[in-house]
């Protein structure tokens, strides 16, 4: 499967790798990162600076969700897997098993749906804490849309806009927009097929393999109480 053009390079790749690295609940800093990887705090601004330039970030934590959108990092290099079954615990079982068959039968991109802007139907929880609002601008955040964006879309003000974020943000206990964005998914306040299309989620789950696929569809199964899925052949 083809995946979008490359525009990091390994160096930048593993510096949003780190900074995305939260050890003890919380992102490493600049010197904790240079530490790691034995170079200069120089270097690491630098190259986090460059990282966003090319990503159109205003910060670090959103070029890191940023590149993981654009499939620069994968899932893999930053979750493990019961934390990626949680961030698509939106998906029911059945749809992570049929994106399995066609991770396991190894389509080409073009067999997939052509059109990019297909989003999922997908399960939404019930007596979520986010209004409608704050989900409004969360989704799109998570699409990548900058404030401004958000605001035109939405037709209210870029000040509007970053007070939704924070509300949402301070209702889930993020500190960043990015971070709003994984624990609503995590929680199921918004779902993946509101921010992805099928290509996206297939293209961002292919470096797992169909196996891990659908383990993730079996812990989805435990954790609703549901029947198990049949594995693909």
């Amino acid at each position: 499967m083809r995946r979008k053009s490359v525009v990091l390079t390994t160096e930048e790749r593993d510096i949003l790798i780190f900074g995305a690295i939260q050890p003890r609940g919380k992102h490493l800093s600049n010197s904790e990162i240079a530490l790691r990887l034995g170079i200069p705090v120089s270097r690491v601004k630098y190259l986090l600076h460059q990282a966003c330039l090319k990503l159109k970030a205003h910060n670090r934590i959103e070029a890191i969700f940023f590149a993981m959108i654009r499939g620069e990092i994968s899932l893999k290099e930053i979750y493990s897997l019961d934390e990626i079954a949680e961030i698509c615990s939106s998906l029911s079982p059945e749809k992570l098993q049929m994106i399995a068959d066609v991770l396991r039968q190894e389509l080409e991109h073009g067999y997939l749906p052509e059109d990019d802007e297909q989003i999922l139907c997908t399960d939404r929880r019930k007596g979520t804490i986010l209004t409608k609002r704050e989900r409004d601008v969360l989704i799109l955040a998570g699409r990548g849309l900058t404030n401004m964006e958000i605001a035109d879309k939405l037709y209210m003000s870029v000040s509007t806009v970053r007070t939704f974020l924070n509300r949402a943000c301070t209702k889930l206990g993020a500190c960043k927009r990015a971070d709003a964005v994984v624990l609503a998914l995590k929680q199921r306040e918004i779902s993946v097929g509101e921010i992805t299309s099928l290509n996206e989620v297939v293209l961002g789950l292919a470096p797992l393999g169909a196996n891990s696929v659908e383990e993730m569809a079996r812990m989805l199964n435990r954790k609703f109480g549901r029947e198990p899925v049949p594995v693909g052949n």
